[in-house]
């Protein structure tokens, strides 16, 4: 459901509104503030289509559009559910909603996302991938302030998420011989040394690993033009925006997260709560129903090789 108060039980519902497709679906949610947000959004859920596991103790009503613990708290619950379900194989793969790290960490859960959560929860080490079209994208630093870049930067961190990279073009997307490109820390890459000694002293040497089936550290701006042209299978971005401006302006309605490492499909849409326009209809759904039929396909391959 994500943070019942942003737009994840508006995307949530409007996906099920209209899905047609022969994925058996859990839901997990606060059933009744989801029966509510349907009948105030209008829309007609084929509820007896649908596996619904209710996630709250005592059914809530919530401010919409406003960051609040009782949010955090709801949201938090649902992926507790979640991992139980995954843990005891009742379910193949799990979409998120958009959740508030601010409304979970207020209501006193430690929190810094869904990846790293997940991650700790089935002990393994997590990489976020994005997808939109043919443009993938995974990041060697997530959630984490830029002024910390530098110090956070490891050519072992480097070469374990083009790895990662590298495993899931072959592995799950199907991809033959893998093209990745690295991405430098710096503008120009460096200019060499001039702007920066990240390239030189950490991902020059992380990238030795890889043989030509990697190309970098190279600028930024130029690698992912050259990508988004098709000349890349993969994209390693060494921060946040770095990859997820031009994901967004590739086709953020369509593009998707993928966690890379957990043993299942965890996918997500891109998109944050949008406290501001929430319970107002206004909420696009493409992104979420691009996550689904992601995680469903993924799921069904991994489910077909072993």
């Amino acid at each position: 459901m994500g943070d019942p108060a942003g737009i994840g039980p508006e995307v949530l519902l409007k996906v099920l509104a209209h899905q047609n497709s022969n994925v058996s679906l859990s839901v997990i949610a606060d059933l009744s503030w989801l029966k509510f947000c349907a009948g105030r959004l209008r829309l007609r859920i084929p509820w007896s289509r649908y596996r619904w596991i209710n996630a709250a103790d005592v059914p809530a009503r919530f401010s919409v559009g406003k960051i609040q613990p009782a949010a955090g708290r709801a949201a938090h619950a649902c992926v507790e559910e979640a991992v139980r379900l995954l843990r005891g194989g009742e379910v193949d793969g799990l979409v998120t909603a958009p959740v508030s790290k601010e409304a979970i960490v207020r209501a006193g859960i430690r929190w810094i996302g869904h990846t790293e959560f997940l991650g700790e929860s089935f002990h393994v080490r997590t990489v976020m991938m994005f997808i939109s079209d043919s443009f993938r994208v995974s990041l060697v630093t997530t959630h984490v302030p830029v002024r910390r870049l530098s110090g956070l930067l490891t050519k072992e961190k480097a070469r374990f998420v083009i790895r990662m990279t590298r495993e899931a073009l072959l592995r799950d997307f199907g991809v033959r011989n893998p093209k990745i490109g690295l991405c430098a820390l710096n503008p120009h890459g460096g200019e060499g040394g001039i702007f920066g000694d990240e390239e030189a002293r950490v991902l020059r040497p992380a990238a030795r690993s890889f043989g030509g089936s990697l190309k970098g550290p190279l600028p930024a701006d130029s690698l992912i033009k050259d990508a988004m042209e098709g000349q890349y299978d993969a994209v390693v971005a060494i921060y946040h925006d770095q990859a997820l401006i031009p994901l967004k302006l590739k086709g953020w309605n369509r593009a998707v997260n993928v966690t890379l490492g957990l043993p299942f499909m965890r996918t997500s849409p891109v998109h944050g709560t949008a406290f501001d326009i929430a319970g107002k209809g206004k909420a696009d759904a493409g992104s979420m129903l691009s996550a689904l039929d992601l995680a469903h396909r993924l799921s069904v391959s991994r489910a077909t090789r072993q």
